[in-house]
């Protein structure tokens, strides 16, 4: 029977904490990657939506970039968090989270030749830094989980369950049925195909029980409740808010 990922991760986060103070070194490393191996993981990245396409429940084309940390020695490490509790709140907002397997980050992180390795929760008590070696075939579907195209896993329950939040735009309802939920001019969740919107002008995601939104760096910007949103900043959206784009196109969000 497969192990509960949250389980999995406290597992993994307690044996790191004892493995780091090494008393009488009974835990070892292998112990760990054993476990790791087994564990969903969440990657920072910075995503590049210029290029994307907006298929069905599919990003295509969204160029990523993963976040690179150094130690002391300036190695260069690719960041991998267990559970989104060990990721500060200030580094969460400065980048997208991806959940994908440890052995596809792992394996992602071996084949590019500017990192060293990963550092496993580089933030707290918890971490653990990881050198190259291979865990997986490069070749294996894991590997291409990472790459120029966004293909969230499909879980046995949707990121957000369909009725739990709305919007209503030009008197037609719109469900916001995953997550990230794109309007723009083309190709998008809501598409408004008015040469004052952006390709891409707002994102909405849904993360830790709460809809937040982004400004996509819009060419003529975004207003929540009349208050101009910063670009690429999410800002959390309630039941009832108005969203205002290029102070001509309104909606209301509607959140059960």
């Amino acid at each position: 029977m497969a192990r509960n990922n949250a389980d999995l991760a406290h597992e993994i986060e307690e044996l790191i904490k004892k493995y780091n103070k090494k008393p009488e070194k009974k835990i070892k490393k292998r112990d760990i990657i054993e476990l790791f191996q087994q564990c969903e993981v969440i990657v920072a990245a910075k995503v590049d939506y210029s290029d994307c396409q907006i298929m069905g429940e599919f990003i295509e084309n969204a160029s990523l970039k993963p976040d690179v940390v150094k130690d002391g020695k300036r190695t260069r490490l690719m960041p991998v968090f267990t559970t989104f509790e060990q990721i500060p709140v200030e580094y969460m907002d400065n980048f997208s989270l991806i959940r994908m397997s440890a052995s596809a980050a792992y394996t992602y992180m071996n084949d590019c030749e500017e990192l060293n390795g990963l550092v496993i929760n580089p933030f707290t008590e918890a971490n653990l830094e990881l050198r190259k070696k291979r865990m997986t075939n490069p070749n294996s579907d894991a590997t291409r989980n990472f790459g120029n195209t966004i293909q969230p896993k499909r879980a046995e329950k949707p990121v957000v369950n369909q009725g739990e939040a709305l919007i209503i735009y030009n008197n037609q309802k719109f469900v916001i049925n995953k997550s990230p939920f794109v309007i723009g001019r083309e190709n998008a969740d809501i598409t408004i195909p008015e040469t004052y919107i952006s390709k891409i002008h707002v994102i909405i995601s849904y993360k830790d029980g709460k809809y937040r939104i982004a400004d996509y760096d819009s060419t003529n910007g975004t207003k929540v409740n009349g208050t101009k949103l910063r670009p690429k900043v999410y800002y959390e959206i309630r039941d009832g808010y108005e969203i205002e784009l290029s102070e001509k196109e309104k909606m209301i969000v509607y959140i059960n």
